[in-house]
């Protein structure tokens, strides 16, 4: 830095202090609040639009000693309207001194004598000025405040980590979005509120500092003390603004235009950090040429927080990540660890344009992040690990996901207008997740690539540093296709799919040469006619040719003429659409012989799709369940990952349904059901890593879902090799896929020895993802004395991180015994999760549903309806509803659908029916055979935090 800037910098840090020692001194008035029973002076949780900030000068000092932080802030304000107060966000923060200077400051300028008032309840401060502030003048605040550091994952907040010798290290770091700035410092905290911000960090010399700009200089205190000085950023919104204060260390490299990508983590986990430092530069790169404008900062951080909430965060030029999302470790991570790491550096990558460059206005409009981030991550990582089929990933973890939770009434718009934190925390679910970025593919689709490029390219340029709705998306989109010679209306389209919720089920009808199309609202149960219309690009192909046919249908009820006379089409190609398909009968029927006997015709997406609509129609009522079944035992020459995985999904959530209702005869049938279908295909796989991605998956799953079968080898096999791995200590090798596997058979059939051995090792390791499948295999215990041990040392985070607190809860939730346990386990420490998660944050709901969702009673309905009802500011929550709904729909279908189940599979599988001793009445009441976490454990997508990437995918990444 030039010596000049350097001596001018120095002159305003001296200045600045200056006038913080002037406010203390003349301004005690600001300590005080308003008298009791006076009147905020705004009422509403959107902050006014008379004054906007320009520019923020931070200091902040954290005290690792004592765990608090003191700060203080001056922000340059633009007076828009005449008014007499400043509202700003402030939460948390006890405000010290607080002075208000207009500007061009003079000599003898009057400092503004201001009075404080704080609303709690909306979360802001009012400083009040005797003198009315004017329109088109500046002004500057002054605020010195002090604080806690938080005990939560939000605002700034303390996290620590243990070194390979035991010792426990101290960090804080923040995570600000969405409404959390105002934790750390009093802001607009708003996402079109946009500033300017220098941040200076006071530290020890034991700790560095970092931020979303390069530091600009070092400058040593009197009392021992160091001053880290940032450069000043671009302008961008509050949730943005990051720092991290940690003894950590770090990798560099640099791109081919000069960007410094920096990877920063505890020393002993710096081996894990190589791959994450080569695919960050590499997606760094694919997405300035994709979007064709250059990534605008110097310098780009990836920081492995120990302590994590969700999977990642965007922070501009910081990104924070949990340690599963970021460290991949050669001896023990497998593909599919690369694949999830992979997928959440291009996610939070891809942000730095869509949402940092560009930021939707307000929450409502938060799917244009999150939609976004989510369908490109899959674009960039199919360009830059090809082999990983992350299209397979997408729909697994994205496209099904996001249908599965939007066929609930309790569903809402992808844009929906919020009124408060809880609100806006509850916005980062599936909808705005994955049904934004299943929407963005559809509409991809059907514009073609040129087009959508080049739409998104025009949206980013003109809206760059500023705020944007969904509307002018529509609009640049739209002048792309007509500058292509393509005539479509983008928003007439696109406003059906994101401004009503749910999405439609589409009726096929062939006869003859004619095609005959309808479209109505797809339900879980049935519903009345909603008056929804969508604009849908329906595609489909013949048994004649597989040219996609492609036509966009807006009415209700449309016909298509074909060419010929054709067997059967497959509509909705490769899941391109976000809809259902049901099929005539007749049609659905010859589908279902043509996959037995030549299942090539279709694509496997498009195989896994056929299993997977015609099961939630049957699930729904629209089809009987004869029907699906039958075209299910099309799988017993299956040898692809994706269709079988949709599949065991069906299966494995039907025997959930009939194991907490105590239905074990059902529960065995249709575990012959998955036995004769795929037992062949389970004997045949091997114990080792081989293959493919989708290859390793299969494997894993086959034999997740052989071990609880005694006839099957496969138990016996895995417990074989935990016992040899753990006579060796550990230090024998085991198959890195299926060593999750390997664990939970080890505790399953193990006892004491076997359990504290592997608390042992999980205790030892300094793999974020080998704990984590440890801390899954410790929870299959059969012990509740140490179900509980695991419940209490996660929530009081010793031993286990409270972050994997889900971890724990998802694993103990499967079984009707353990989820028993866990249920009243919540309800008992509510208080505690709601201080540590917050209300509306998906962490918290997604405990709550893991749990609930899986009763099957009106007697549980009205236990957990009642616990709801207890509680404060939960009754219009997203996640109570959605509880109550699910207990509602497992309850209505097990009501109308457990006799035409057991007909089909006691007609289809007469000798066990007969033999099998479930299935006679006195024994109906006997303890299953059926290990319930054998199948379920590999494919509940539910959860956004677990062993695996499909497990673990955030929505709030």
């Amino acid at each position: 830095m030039p010596a000049n800037n350097r001596f001018f910098l120095v002159l305003m840090l001296a200045s600045f202090s200056k006038t913080f020692e002037e406010a203390q001194h003349i301004n005690t008035s600001a300590n005080h609040s308003a008298t009791p029973g006076e009147v905020f002076p705004w009422s509403s949780y959107r902050l006014p639009d008379s004054i906007i900030p320009e520019h923020y000068y931070i200091t902040i000092h954290p005290d690792f000693q004592n765990r608090t932080f003191t700060g203080r802030v001056k922000i340059l304000l633009a007076v828009l309207k005449d008014t007499d107060h400043v509202v700003l966000n402030s939460k948390n923060l006890q405000l010290r001194e607080a002075l208000l200077l207009p500007l061009p400051e003079h000599h003898n300028q009057k400092k503004l004598s201001l009075r404080l008032q704080e609303s709690v309840q909306n979360e802001q401060v009012a400083f009040t000025s005797s003198t009315t502030l004017q329109a088109g003048r500046k002004y500057e605040l002054f605020v010195s405040y002090t604080a806690a550091l938080s005990s939560s994952f939000s605002g700034f907040y303390k996290a620590f980590y243990r070194t390979r010798n035991g010792t426990t290290r101290m960090l804080a770091a923040t995570h600000f979005e969405a409404t959390s700035a105002r934790k750390a410092f009093p802001c607009f905290d708003e996402p079109s509120m946009k500033a300017v911000f220098s941040i200076t960090i006071i530290r020890d010399q034991q700790h560095n500092a970092i931020s979303n700009m390069p530091k600009r200089t070092t400058v040593p205190r009197a009392d021992g003390l160091l001053e880290d000085h940032f450069l000043h950023s671009v302008k961008m919104s509050s949730y943005l603004v990051a720092f991290v204060v940690s003894d950590f260390a770090s990798k560099s490299t640099a791109s081919k235009r000069g960007t410094k990508v920096s990877v920063f983590a505890p020393s002993e986990q710096m081996v894990q950090t190589q791959y994450a430092l080569h695919a960050g530069v590499k997606i760094l790169q694919f997405f300035e040429e994709y979007f064709q404008i250059p990534y605008p900062l110097p310098k780009i951080d990836l920081v492995a927080i120990p302590d994590f909430e969700a999977g990642a965060m965007e922070n501009w030029g910081l990104i924070t990540f949990r340690e599963t999302s970021l460290l991949y470790d050669p001896k023990i991570s497998t593909l599919r660890n690369k694949l999830w790491v992979t997928q959440v550096i291009a996610h939070e990558l891809a942000h730095q344009w869509f949402g940092n460059l560009v930021t939707m206005e307000w929450w409502n409009d938060l799917w244009l992040n999150e939609g976004f981030a989510t369908y490109m991550e899959f674009v960039a990582t199919n360009h830059l690990e090809p082999s990983l089929c992350a299209e397979d990933q997408l729909l697994i973890t994205t496209f099904y996901r996001a249908l599965e939770k939007d066929s609930f009434r309790t569903s809402h718009p992808i844009s929906l207008p919020v009124r408060s934190s809880a609100q806006i925390r509850e916005m980062f679910d599936v909808v705005s997740y994955c049904k934004g970025a299943s929407i963005l593919r559809m509409l991809h689709n059907l514009l073609t690539e040129p087009i959508f490029t080049g739409g998104i390219r025009a949206y980013l340029k003109e809206h760059s540093y500023g705020n944007a709705h969904q509307d002018h998306l529509w609009q640049a989109l739209t002048k792309s296709a007509v500058e292509a010679g393509k005539s479509v209306n983008v928003k007439a389209i696109m406003d059906t799919w994101t401004m009503q919720k749910g999405y439609p089920l589409v009726s096929v009808t062939l006869q003859g040469r004619k095609l005959k199309l309808s479209q109505s609202i797809f339900t879980l149960y049935p519903q009345s006619d909603t008056g929804f219309l969508w604009q849908i690009p329906f595609t489909f192909y013949t048994s004649n040719s597989t040219a996609v046919i492609s036509h966009l249908m807006k009415s209700k009820e449309e016909s298509i003429d074909l060419p010929h006379d054709v067997a059967w089409i497959k509509a909705n190609v490769n899941s391109t659409g976000f809809y259902r398909v049901s099929y005539d009968l007749p049609t659905l029927r010859v589908i279902s012989r043509q996959l037995r006997e030549q299942r090539s015709a279709f694509s496997r997406s498009d195989r896994a799709s056929l299993i997977d609509d015609t099961f939630h129609l049957a699930s729904q009522g629209s089809l009987k369940y004869s029907e699906a079944f039958s075209l299910s035992l099309s799988l017993g020459k299956e040898k692809e990952y994706l269709p079988i995985r949709m599949f065991v999904v069906h299966m494995t959530r039907m025997l959930s349904k009939f194991a907490f209702s105590r239905e074990r005869c059902v529960m065995q049938l249709l575990k012959k059901h998955i036995l004769s279908l795929l037992g062949g295909l389970m004997q045949a796989q091997r114990w080792d890593d081989s293959g493919t991605l989708p290859q390793q998956n299969l494997r894993t799953l086959l034999l997740s879902i052989a071990k609880g079968y005694r006839r099957l080898p496969a138990a016996q096999h895995a417990e074989r090799l935990f016992h040899h791995w753990m006579e060796a200590d550990g230090k024998t090798q085991l198959p890195r896929t299926l060593r999750g596997m390997v664990f939970q058979v080890g505790i399953k059939k193990g006892g004491d020895r076997e359990w504290m051995f592997l608390l042992r090792k999980y205790i030892e390791s300094t793999s974020s993802t080998d704990k984590v499948q440890i801390l899954a295999a410790l929870s299959r215990t059969r012990s509740t004395r140490k179900k509980k041990w695991l419940l209490n040392a996660a929530l009081q985070n010793q031993v286990i991180k409270t972050q994997d607190f889900g971890t724990i809860v998802r694993q103990l939730a499967r079984s009707p015994k353990s989820n028993q346990l866990v249920w009243k386990f919540v309800q008992r420490h509510w208080s505690k999760l709601v201080k540590k998660f917050s209300l509306g944050s998906s962490y918290l709901s997604r405990i709550v549903v893991s749990i609930t969702s899986k009763y099957t009673t009106r007697k549980k309905y009205e236990e957990v309806k009642k616990f709801f009802r207890s509680q404060k500011n939960l009754r219009n929550l997203a996640f109570v509803r959605q509880s109550l709904e699910m207990i509602k729909v497992n309850i209505l279908w097990l009501k109308k659908n457990n006799k035409q189940i057991k007909s089909w599979l006691r007609k289809e599988y007469t000798e066990t029916y007969t033999t099998n001793r479930h299935c006679r009445p006195a024994r109906a009441k006997q303890k299953p055979l059926i290990d319930l976490h054998t199948v379920y454990s590999f494919t509940d997508a539910n959860w956004m935090q677990g062993n695996s990437p499909e497990e673990e995918w955030e929505i709030s990444t």
